[in-house]
Formats: structure tokens, sequence, C-alpha cells
């Protein structure tokens, strides 16, 4: 007769069948592959969280930038201070790619306080020259085990480590006149709103309107300009440099050909002047009278007339004669037109004496004058001695 009962194990005199056994290896193999499964999986999660760190693609991202340094790509990803307009966009950019040239070894260090987890930041050096400073952005973030934050990760911004010594410039020069640097005219957006009166014109300047001086500010120089002045007519004037490259040009009006009648005028108005001064003039006042008649009235010189007349030192003059044309060295140059009422000239002169009791003396005048138009004819308002 066949035996049909099912096969069994007895274990402690109970007898457990042996699809029982079965079953629980089948379980046991399947939680073994379940766990050796799992165990994988975490391996694989704690390895991809390991290689998202921020340290972990900092190399290939320094790879990267030493690529971009080697073929000269890095100017095109860096964001480097602007140069001034008047030097070329690229004067930084160029200095700055000219030391990384030669670098044999790039390293990088995370920044001191870079903490912020999301956008770290790293400093890159060459050859043990810090050199860059990378921040790094989070982005397409995503959970692994239920508690580990993966990020993917892009370089955000690369700033230069990068000092370079500037100048800056200040440009004096008159109202209407212009000036370029480096070729390119400059436009007034550079003005400082600064603006001064030529000490020259202290005098002439409470009779009509002299030109005023403005100012302007150039910033951020690596190389020293070429800075040329142009009057209001368009001519290159010379302009004064001091020791730190600042330029000025004094107010001035437009040079031109002197009339001949307006020369002969001038120069006799000086003459007239000096005769005043050595007392050769005649008349009540030792000529008072004949010498304002080419002076303002209360001006500066019309009252220094009045007080020389009546002053003791007129009286000191030595007794001399003059020559029937006792000038010499004549000159009358340097003619400057600032507008209908007003001009100035260079004068110069030697006066040649005979002293009564024997002897000779010289005066001599040298002298830049100005000239104002004040109730229809022309006056001297002041005289600014020649220096040497």
């Amino acid at each position: 007769m066949k035996n049909n009962a099912k096969k069994s194990i007895k274990i402690g005199g109970i007898n457990i069948p042996l699809n029982y056994w079965t079953g629980i290896a089948v379980y046991a193999v399947i939680l073994l592959i379940l766990a050796i499964c799992m165990i994988v999986y975490t391996g694989s999660c704690l390895k991809k969280y390991e290689n998202s760190q921020s340290d972990k693609v900092m190399n290939d991202f320094l790879n990267d930038f030493t690529k971009m340094a080697a073929d000269k790509t890095l100017a095109d990803n860096i964001e480097l201070p602007a140069s001034s307009e008047f030097e070329g966009k690229d004067t930084f950019v160029n200095m700055y790619m000219s030391e990384l040239d030669g670098t044999t070894d790039y390293t990088y260090k995370k920044s001191e306080g870079s903490y912020n987890t999301e956008e770290p930041m790293y400093d890159i050096y060459a050859d043990d020259k810090k050199v860059a400073r990378m921040t790094l952005e989070a982005k397409d973030q995503h959970v692994v085990l239920g508690i580990l934050t993966v990020f993917d990760w892009k370089v955000k911004s690369i700033e230069p480590v990068f000092s370079a010594k500037t100048n800056d410039y200040t440009v004096s020069i008159p109202e209407g006149y212009t000036f370029t640097v480096n070729g390119i005219t400059v436009s007034d957006d550079y003005k400082t709103g600064k603006v001064t009166e030529n000490p020259d014109f202290v005098n002439v300047s409470k009779y009509v309107t002299m030109p005023k001086s403005v100012e302007y500010k150039l910033t951020g120089f690596v190389n020293k300009p070429e800075i040329k002045i142009y009057n209001a007519s368009g001519s290159e004037v010379t302009a004064n440099v001091d020791a730190k490259g600042n330029v000025s040009v004094a107010a001035s009006g437009n040079s031109a050909d002197m009339p001949s009648e307006r020369k002969e005028e001038a120069l006799n108005m000086a003459k007239i002047w000096d005769n005043f001064l050595t007392n050769d003039l005649s008349g009540s006042g030792h000529g008072l009278a004949t010498v304002q008649q080419y002076l303002i009235e209360d001006s500066y010189y019309w009252n220094l007339a009045k007080d020389y007349a009546s002053s003791a030192d007129i009286t000191f003059i030595s007794d001399h004669t003059l020559s029937g044309n006792p000038y010499t060295g004549v000159t009358v140059d340097n003619y400057i037109e600032y507008n209908d009422d007003c001009y100035s000239c260079h004068i110069a002169f030697t006066k040649n004496m005979t002293l009564t009791a024997g002897g000779a003396r010289k005066d001599v005048i040298d002298s830049t004058f100005y000239f104002v138009k004040y109730d229809g004819r022309w006056a001297i308002v002041d005289m600014i001695a020649t220096t040497k």
C-alpha cells in the first residue's frame, strides 16, 4: 500500500512538516536578498551623498578653472572691476590674466567664513598665491534615505583676487575749453562742480564778467594718461602739470593778433602810468588828473594814484631829464581778448633817465596789463608784474 503521510522532522518530540522548513528557508533567502539590496542601495546612496558634497565636486571645477586659465577663456567668466573708459575695457583683464601666466599648480581651500551650505565659497591658489574666489550654487536638490540631501552643483561666480595700483587726476580748465584723454573727448559728466576764479582776475572781475575755471575728476587709471587741452577756438594750449599729474590751465581769453591802434593805445597808457610814478607828468598833483584819465574812478589803481600823488614818496624822485626817445626794449605781446570789453597784453620797456645831479637811472616796466572798457573808454584796471 502506498504511504501518503507527509514527511516531517521530529524535534523535541514534535513532528514539524518538512514543507514548513522549506518555507522558512525561502523566506530567509528573500530576507537575505532584500538585506543585500538594502545594503547595496544604502551604500550607493551614501556614496552619492558623499560625492555630492561641494568639496568633492570642486576637483572638477578646479580642472575647469585650470583649463580656462590656460586657454585665456577665464577672462569671459570672471567679474573684474571696470577700468577707465579712457584706457580700454580690457586693461584689468589683461593685467589679471598675465598674473596667471606660468602657473604650474592650482589648488583650492574652503574660504574662511563660508557657512552657507547651499552657496559655499572656495579660495583658489596659483602656486600658493590666492588668485580667485569661486562660489558654488546648489541646484536640483533631492533627499535620499529620507534624511540625506543630495545636491547638484554649478559655479555661481568667480571673483578674482586682484589688486592694481590706480591713480586719479584732476583737470582744471577755463569755461568753454575742452580736453581729451588718450584721444577721447571728456564729457561734462566728469565735472566735480567746483568752479574757481583766476586770481589774476580779482580786480578785473569787478567790472566785467571773466571766465572761471571748472574742475574735472578722472579716476582709475593704471597708466599715465595723455591729456590735451583746447581753447574755445579749438587750438591746443600748453597746460601746467604738477608732480601728481594733475593738469591745470589758467582761465584766459582767446589769443589773437593785436590791432596796431590798440597796441599803440595800450603802450601809451603804460608809459603815462610810468611817467606818473617817476614824476614826469606836468600839472597839479604831479599830473594826477592826466593819469586818472586812464583809470576807473574809485578803482584800486585810481586810489593808489591819488594816495601816491599826495604822499612824500613822489617827492623823493631824483630830478632828471628824459631824452627825445628814452624808451628802449619796447615789447607789446601776449595779447588776449576776454570779451568785447576786456583784454590784456604784456608790455615791457626800459625808460632811460639822466639825473640832474649826474649819472643815469633806468626804470623798467615788465607786466601784464589788463584793460577794461568803462564809460566808453579804455582804462587800466590791473598790472601784474612778470616773474622770472
